[in-house]
């Protein structure tokens, strides 16, 4: 319990050991599925010279293909998940998670989205009502300062529930609702070395965006299987293991 993050690092590079090529490959296949989906709606934009029609269009497949990205990464969150259990994977989880209630996912992503906004509506609001009374100055100063707070306010909410869709994950009849309150049970005390974690990542990342986001595909499943190790550590799971094996 309590394992630092380069504790946690060591046990990711372990569980990624032999699998590298299936999860790289299944986050280039997402990756590729998403770009050929949207690209047509984006050609489409541009051919129509920014015409209404076009880009709502884009608008609404882009929130689509976002939804369904969410879901596929988490089947990559299940692969990974059997990585580190030493379990059976293949490429076929990356469509898994659709055959496994993806409503619970969906009804997830509109409660971020609806967190999110909340944070954010005073802000709206404010500078909404500012503007239309002809105070531009007043209101660009109070809209700063209640965005300040709200994006604050979201990214403490963000840590709270970051576990959510790790938890339906790995419970199968767990609703969102309950994913959301046991992540905020595990990350009770533990959104600082989370934070610590993605933090100690940034460097990987520009290196991976300096490479042409060829890097980033290394780099991803590397992080991602830290924070599973971190969520194991959490649940108590790493030492359970760790008793269990002399008895093997």
């Amino acid at each position: 319990m309590n394992r630092t993050s380069a504790e946690l690092k060591r046990l990711a590079r372990e569980k990624l050991t032999g699998h590298w090529g299936l999860v790289i490959g299944a986050t280039l296949l997402l990756s590729l599925i998403m770009f050929a989906v949207l690209i047509p709606f984006y050609v489409l934009f541009f051919i129509s010279r920014g015409g209404v029609v076009q880009f709502l269009a884009y608008i609404a497949a882009t929130l689509i293909v976002s939804i369904v990205a969410v879901i596929m990464e988490c089947g990559i969150s299940r692969m990974q998940l059997g990585f580190a259990r030493g379990q059976d994977t293949g490429i076929g989880m990356l469509f898994g998670e659709f055959a496994r209630r993806p409503e619970r996912y969906i009804l997830g992503i509109l409660m971020m989205i609806g967190i999110e906004l909340v944070c954010f509506l005073p802000s709206i609001v404010c500078g909404t009502v500012a503007v239309m009374q002809d105070m531009v100055f007043l209101a660009s100063m109070i809209a700063t300062a209640l965005y300040i707070v709200g994006m604050v306010i979201g990214i403490m909410l963000a840590f709270r529930y970051a576990l959510a869709f790790l938890l339906m994950v790995d419970h199968q009849q767990m609703g969102p609702v309950a994913a959301f309150q046991e992540s905020s049970r595990l990350m009770d005390g533990n959104k600082g070395r989370l934070l610590y974690i993605y933090l100690s990542y940034i460097g990987w990342n520009i290196l991976g965006m300096l490479s042409c986001g060829i890097g980033t595909l290394w780099v991803s499943p590397y992080m991602n299987q830290t924070v599973i190790s971190f969520y194991l550590d959490l649940t108590g799971e790493i030492d359970r293991g760790q008793k269990e094996e002399p008895n093997l």
